[in-house]
């Protein structure tokens, strides 16, 4: 009997598993969604994910372009070409991938 309480317990914390929201934006400019932001809710195999395109030998100088949203089989790195440099961070709390957020944890 002194199992009932805990067994309702985890089937709560199971119930808020697949709540988990993310921003999604396809391009963010100085911070803020150039279209009508939107969110995301996580399916079983997503993360939320915030990717930035770095273009530091551009002619206009440097810049960078921001997009975030739900994205499957996510994973977190940096790759470096030869005019641009793209970091991808995923994770599976909710807003992770707000460009607003200095930092963020990735998985």
């Amino acid at each position: 009997m002194d199992k009932l309480p805990l067994f309702g317990l985890s089937l709560l914390c199971l119930s808020g598993a697949g709540t988990i929201q993310c921003k999604q934006c396809l391009f963010y400019k100085d911070g803020k969604c150039e279209e009508a932001e939107q969110t995301c809710t996580l399916k079983e195999d997503e993360s939320c994910m915030i990717q930035t395109i770095f273009f530091p030998f551009s002619i206009e100088g440097k810049y960078e372009q921001i997009q975030a949203g739900c994205e499957p089989n996510c994973k977190s790195g940096e790759d470096i070409f030869e005019k641009q440099v793209i970091i991808t961070s995923c994770c599976k709390m909710n807003f992770s991938n707000d460009p607003s957020f200095s930092q963020v944890v990735s998985e």
